[in-house]
Protein backbone atom coordinates (compact mmCIF):
# COMPACT_ATOMS: atom_id res chain seq x y z
CA UNK A 1 0.00 0.00 0.00
CA UNK A 2 2.05 3.35 -0.78
CA UNK A 3 2.16 6.04 1.53
CA UNK A 4 -0.87 8.00 -0.03
CA UNK A 5 -3.83 5.54 0.13
CA UNK A 6 -6.83 6.01 1.96
CA UNK A 7 -9.98 4.38 1.98
CA UNK A 8 -12.61 5.50 -0.54
CA UNK A 9 -16.17 4.30 -0.19
CA UNK A 10 -19.36 5.02 -1.07
CA UNK A 11 -21.40 7.84 0.18
CA UNK A 12 -23.72 4.88 1.70
CA UNK A 13 -20.70 2.98 3.03
CA UNK A 14 -22.16 -0.28 0.75
CA UNK A 15 -19.06 -0.35 -1.19
CA UNK A 16 -15.27 0.46 -1.53
CA UNK A 17 -13.03 1.27 -3.91
CA UNK A 18 -10.13 -1.19 -4.53
CA UNK A 19 -6.92 1.22 -4.61
CA UNK A 20 -5.60 -1.66 -6.52
CA UNK A 21 -7.20 -1.89 -9.75
CA UNK A 22 -10.24 0.51 -9.19
CA UNK A 23 -13.04 -2.06 -9.15
CA UNK A 24 -16.05 -1.49 -6.60
CA UNK A 25 -16.32 -3.95 -4.11
CA UNK A 26 -19.36 -4.72 -1.95
CA UNK A 27 -18.40 -3.98 1.89
CA UNK A 28 -19.71 -7.29 3.49
CA UNK A 29 -17.86 -9.41 0.51
CA UNK A 30 -14.80 -7.10 1.81
CA UNK A 31 -15.17 -7.95 4.99
CA UNK A 32 -15.66 -11.54 4.67
CA UNK A 33 -12.52 -11.91 2.37
CA UNK A 34 -10.25 -10.49 5.05
CA UNK A 35 -10.05 -7.38 3.46
CA UNK A 36 -8.40 -8.30 0.74
CA UNK A 37 -9.83 -7.88 -3.08
CA UNK A 38 -11.53 -10.36 -4.26
CA UNK A 39 -10.04 -9.00 -8.14
CA UNK A 40 -7.04 -7.92 -7.76
CA UNK A 41 -5.54 -9.56 -4.21
CA UNK A 42 -4.44 -6.16 -2.94
CA UNK A 43 -4.36 -5.42 0.89
CA UNK A 44 -6.77 -2.77 2.30
CA UNK A 45 -6.30 -1.39 5.15
CA UNK A 46 -8.55 -3.76 8.61
CA UNK A 47 -10.15 -1.24 11.13
CA UNK A 48 -8.58 -1.91 14.28
CA UNK A 49 -11.61 -3.75 16.07
CA UNK A 50 -11.74 -6.12 13.48
CA UNK A 51 -8.78 -6.82 13.57
CA UNK A 52 -8.72 -7.97 16.95
CA UNK A 53 -11.77 -10.48 16.00
CA UNK A 54 -9.71 -11.97 13.02
CA UNK A 55 -6.78 -12.91 15.19
CA UNK A 56 -8.77 -14.03 18.38
CA UNK A 57 -10.01 -17.40 18.32
CA UNK A 58 -13.99 -17.06 18.15
CA UNK A 59 -15.56 -15.27 21.48
CA UNK A 60 -12.49 -15.55 23.05
CA UNK A 61 -11.64 -11.98 24.38
CA UNK A 62 -12.64 -9.10 26.04
CA UNK A 63 -12.35 -5.62 25.61
CA UNK A 64 -9.19 -3.61 27.10
CA UNK A 65 -10.23 -0.39 25.09
CA UNK A 66 -10.19 2.71 27.75
CA UNK A 67 -14.10 3.42 28.11
CA UNK A 68 -14.75 -0.61 28.23
CA UNK A 69 -12.05 -2.05 30.08
CA UNK A 70 -13.04 -3.22 33.39
CA UNK A 71 -12.79 -0.65 36.16
CA UNK A 72 -11.14 -2.95 38.76
CA UNK A 73 -8.33 -3.76 36.14
CA UNK A 74 -7.46 0.18 35.78
CA UNK A 75 -7.42 0.43 39.23
CA UNK A 76 -5.03 -2.28 39.73
CA UNK A 77 -2.70 -0.86 36.41
CA UNK A 78 -2.86 2.30 38.15
CA UNK A 79 -4.25 3.98 35.46
CA UNK A 80 -8.05 4.61 36.74
CA UNK A 81 -7.62 8.48 36.57
CA UNK A 82 -5.28 8.42 33.59
CA UNK A 83 -8.38 6.79 31.80
CA UNK A 84 -10.99 8.93 32.87
CA UNK A 85 -9.18 12.00 31.98
CA UNK A 86 -8.60 10.57 28.05
CA UNK A 87 -10.99 11.49 25.30
CA UNK A 88 -12.21 8.66 23.89
CA UNK A 89 -14.16 9.95 20.43
CA UNK A 90 -17.17 8.73 19.01
CA UNK A 91 -16.25 7.33 15.59
CA UNK A 92 -18.00 4.62 13.62
CA UNK A 93 -14.08 2.81 13.55
CA UNK A 94 -11.84 2.61 16.54
CA UNK A 95 -8.52 4.71 15.90
CA UNK A 96 -6.70 1.59 18.77
CA UNK A 97 -8.14 -1.02 19.99
CA UNK A 98 -6.83 -3.75 22.88
CA UNK A 99 -7.76 -6.91 24.02
CA UNK A 100 -6.95 -9.89 26.24
CA UNK A 101 -7.90 -13.30 24.70
CA UNK A 102 -6.73 -16.71 23.16
CA UNK A 103 -4.91 -17.14 19.75
CA UNK A 104 -4.80 -20.92 18.88
CA UNK A 105 -5.01 -22.04 22.72
CA UNK A 106 -2.99 -19.25 23.92
CA UNK A 107 -3.62 -16.64 26.46
CA UNK A 108 -2.21 -12.67 24.88
CA UNK A 109 -2.52 -9.48 24.97
CA UNK A 110 -3.32 -8.14 21.47
CA UNK A 111 -3.38 -4.24 20.58
CA UNK A 112 -4.02 -2.90 16.67
CA UNK A 113 -3.95 0.83 15.62
CA UNK A 114 -5.66 1.53 12.40
CA UNK A 115 -3.61 1.92 9.35
CA UNK A 116 -5.32 5.66 8.84
CA UNK A 117 -4.95 7.30 12.20
CA UNK A 118 -2.35 9.56 13.15
CA UNK A 119 -1.19 8.99 16.64
CA UNK A 120 -2.36 10.88 19.79
CA UNK A 121 -3.03 10.55 23.14
CA UNK A 122 -5.59 7.91 23.11
CA UNK A 123 -2.69 5.53 21.91
CA UNK A 124 -0.79 6.39 24.55
CA UNK A 125 -3.49 5.19 26.90
CA UNK A 126 -4.36 1.61 25.11
CA UNK A 127 -0.79 1.23 24.66
CA UNK A 128 -0.34 1.43 28.24
CA UNK A 129 -3.43 -0.92 29.42
CA UNK A 130 -2.23 -3.56 27.11
CA UNK A 131 1.64 -3.46 28.28
CA UNK A 132 0.63 -3.20 31.87
CA UNK A 133 -1.85 -6.07 31.30
CA UNK A 134 0.24 -8.03 29.84
CA UNK A 135 3.33 -7.57 32.61
CA UNK A 136 0.27 -8.15 35.82
CA UNK A 137 -0.63 -11.31 34.05
CA UNK A 138 2.40 -12.03 32.71
CA UNK A 139 0.94 -12.42 29.02
CA UNK A 140 2.93 -12.20 26.02
CA UNK A 141 1.84 -8.63 23.70
CA UNK A 142 1.07 -8.44 20.23
CA UNK A 143 0.78 -5.20 18.31
CA UNK A 144 -0.49 -4.76 15.09
CA UNK A 145 0.88 -1.64 13.76
CA UNK A 146 0.21 -0.10 10.33
CA UNK A 147 3.91 0.81 9.23
CA UNK A 148 3.49 3.97 6.95
CA UNK A 149 1.03 5.70 9.11
CA UNK A 150 3.88 8.50 8.98
CA UNK A 151 4.10 8.30 5.44
CA UNK A 152 0.29 9.42 5.12
CA UNK A 153 0.53 12.21 7.33
CA UNK A 154 2.89 13.92 5.47
CA UNK A 155 1.46 13.05 2.02
CA UNK A 156 -1.97 14.96 3.52
CA UNK A 157 -0.13 17.18 4.41
CA UNK A 158 -2.13 17.68 8.26
CA UNK A 159 -1.39 21.46 9.74
CA UNK A 160 -1.60 20.43 12.81
CA UNK A 161 1.07 17.74 14.82
CA UNK A 162 0.21 14.46 16.18
CA UNK A 163 -0.58 14.86 20.03
CA UNK A 164 1.44 11.99 20.58
CA UNK A 165 5.18 13.46 22.15
CA UNK A 166 8.30 11.89 21.87
CA UNK A 167 8.22 12.00 25.81
CA UNK A 168 5.20 9.67 25.98
CA UNK A 169 6.55 7.35 22.99
CA UNK A 170 10.09 6.87 25.17
CA UNK A 171 7.84 5.90 27.96
CA UNK A 172 5.87 3.34 26.46
CA UNK A 173 8.98 2.06 25.00
CA UNK A 174 10.85 2.07 28.83
CA UNK A 175 7.24 0.13 30.11
CA UNK A 176 7.99 -2.53 26.93
CA UNK A 177 11.00 -3.36 27.95
CA UNK A 178 10.30 -4.60 31.44
CA UNK A 179 8.02 -7.48 29.17
CA UNK A 180 11.80 -8.11 27.83
CA UNK A 181 13.23 -8.07 31.67
CA UNK A 182 10.20 -10.83 32.99
CA UNK A 183 11.47 -13.32 29.31
CA UNK A 184 7.28 -12.16 27.86
CA UNK A 185 7.46 -12.70 24.38
CA UNK A 186 6.89 -9.31 22.40
CA UNK A 187 5.48 -9.64 18.99
CA UNK A 188 4.99 -6.60 16.64
CA UNK A 189 3.34 -7.13 13.30
CA UNK A 190 3.81 -4.14 10.40
CA UNK A 191 1.38 -3.85 7.34
CA UNK A 192 1.53 -2.17 4.45
CA UNK A 193 4.40 -4.18 3.52
CA UNK A 194 4.18 -1.92 -0.56
CA UNK A 195 5.28 1.40 1.47
CA UNK A 196 8.81 2.61 0.77
CA UNK A 197 9.95 1.87 3.71
CA UNK A 198 9.65 -0.20 7.01
CA UNK A 199 8.81 2.78 10.24
CA UNK A 200 6.72 2.69 13.18
CA UNK A 201 6.95 5.84 15.84
CA UNK A 202 5.77 2.90 18.11
CA UNK A 203 8.22 0.78 20.56
CA UNK A 204 8.51 -2.64 18.21
CA UNK A 205 8.78 -5.78 20.26
CA UNK A 206 11.40 -9.13 19.88
CA UNK A 207 10.35 -10.50 17.04
CA UNK A 208 8.99 -8.73 14.24
CA UNK A 209 6.15 -10.19 11.41
CA UNK A 210 5.60 -8.06 8.29
CA UNK A 211 2.29 -8.39 6.48
CA UNK A 212 2.91 -9.08 2.82
CA UNK A 213 0.50 -10.60 0.14
CA UNK A 214 3.90 -12.10 -1.94
CA UNK A 215 4.35 -14.21 0.80
CA UNK A 216 3.08 -18.06 0.82
CA UNK A 217 4.24 -19.26 4.21
CA UNK A 218 4.12 -18.17 7.79
CA UNK A 219 6.08 -19.53 10.47
CA UNK A 220 5.71 -23.63 11.52
CA UNK A 221 6.17 -25.30 14.72
CA UNK A 222 9.62 -26.75 13.12
CA UNK A 223 10.87 -23.16 12.46
CA UNK A 224 11.49 -21.74 15.57
CA UNK A 225 12.30 -17.47 15.37
CA UNK A 226 15.36 -16.22 14.93
CA UNK A 227 16.13 -14.25 17.85
CA UNK A 228 20.06 -13.52 17.73
CA UNK A 229 20.52 -10.55 16.14
CA UNK A 230 23.76 -12.02 13.79
CA UNK A 231 21.39 -14.38 12.34
CA UNK A 232 18.79 -11.25 11.97
CA UNK A 233 21.09 -9.67 10.01
CA UNK A 234 22.17 -12.86 7.63
CA UNK A 235 18.45 -13.61 7.41
CA UNK A 236 16.16 -12.58 4.75
CA UNK A 237 15.69 -8.73 6.38
CA UNK A 238 14.78 -5.36 5.98
CA UNK A 239 15.98 -2.50 8.25
CA UNK A 240 13.54 -0.76 10.31
CA UNK A 241 14.51 2.51 11.59
CA UNK A 242 18.03 1.24 11.68
CA UNK A 243 17.69 -0.95 14.35
CA UNK A 244 16.01 -3.77 14.22
CA UNK A 245 15.20 -6.41 11.16
CA UNK A 246 11.99 -8.18 10.08
CA UNK A 247 11.92 -12.03 10.95
CA UNK A 248 9.14 -13.38 8.61
CA UNK A 249 6.66 -11.92 6.08
CA UNK A 250 3.18 -13.41 6.70
CA UNK A 251 0.23 -13.41 4.42
CA UNK A 252 -2.78 -11.66 6.01
CA UNK A 253 -4.92 -14.83 6.04
CA UNK A 254 -1.98 -16.48 7.82
CA UNK A 255 -1.33 -14.19 10.72
CA UNK A 256 -3.55 -15.96 12.89
CA UNK A 257 -2.07 -19.82 12.53
CA UNK A 258 1.70 -17.93 12.57
CA UNK A 259 1.18 -16.00 15.47
CA UNK A 260 -0.62 -19.02 17.25
CA UNK A 261 2.89 -21.27 16.49
CA UNK A 262 5.21 -18.64 17.60
CA UNK A 263 3.26 -18.53 21.13
CA UNK A 264 3.15 -22.47 21.37
CA UNK A 265 6.88 -22.02 20.44
CA UNK A 266 7.21 -19.38 23.18
CA UNK A 267 5.09 -21.65 25.83
CA UNK A 268 7.00 -24.91 25.43
CA UNK A 269 10.55 -22.63 26.33
CA UNK A 270 9.13 -21.16 28.95
CA UNK A 271 7.32 -24.46 30.09
CA UNK A 272 3.87 -23.31 30.21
Amino acid sequence: MNSATEIKESPDGLWHKCDGCDELVFRQALERNLYICPSCGYYLPVPAEQRLNQIFSTNSWIDLFPDSAPQSLLESLDLADLVSQTVCPDLPERVIAAGEGEISGCSTILTVIHPLAPPQRLHFVTLLIAIRTALMKALPLIAVYSNDAVSKMIAADEPTAPELSFAEITYLSTEMAKLSETRLPQITVLTDANARSLSTRFPIGDIILVEDSNSSTGVSERQPPITDARRKAESRSVSLNGEAFVDHYVPREALPETLGNLLGFFAKTRGT
